[in-house]
């Protein structure tokens, strides 16, 4: 019994530690500051693919360490496939949620609000330089 305990806190341990490193990284400006092109290179199929391999490959780990708990482990390696089954669905649920609670990150689209304040910022400045004081004399 105790052994299975210290398993299923080492499996929570390092699922919590494959969600923290799939966090998107901090950078130093904002995402409005963000090119279009980046970040379409920052979310997207790719990524998400990614995203869905690696949280497979970190629940095939976890079920691979379950087998040093059994006395017969080869009668137990289908704990392989099913910890790999459940990464992929989670990691899949995971990317679901970002696409879906977040879906300008995903399609590269800028809001509505950003592009009037863009365009409203163009109107200042052209407005701006057609201001320009001049000083001269005729005769």
């Amino acid at each position: 019994m105790g052994a299975r305990i210290v398993s299923i806190a080492v499996k929570v341990v390092i699922s919590l530690a494959l969600v923290g490193a799939a966090a998107p990284p901090a950078r130093a400006q904002t995402p409005a500051e963000a090119s279009p092109r980046e970040r379409a290179t920052n979310a997207g199929p790719r990524k998400q693919l990614a995203t869905i391999i690696f949280a497979g490959l970190g629940g095939a780990v976890l079920g691979l360490s379950t087998l040093s708990f059994y006395g017969r482990p080869q009668d137990k390696l289908s704990n392989i496939a099913i910890g790999f089954a459940f990464g992929v669905i989670g990691g899949t649920a995971y990317v679901t949620y970002n696409a879906a609670t977040n879906p300008q990150d995903f399609y590269g689209q800028r809001s509505w609000m950003e592009f009037e304040r863009e365009r409203a910022q163009a109107r200042f400045e052209a407005a701006r330089a057609a201001k320009t004081l001049g000083f001269g004399f005729t005769f």
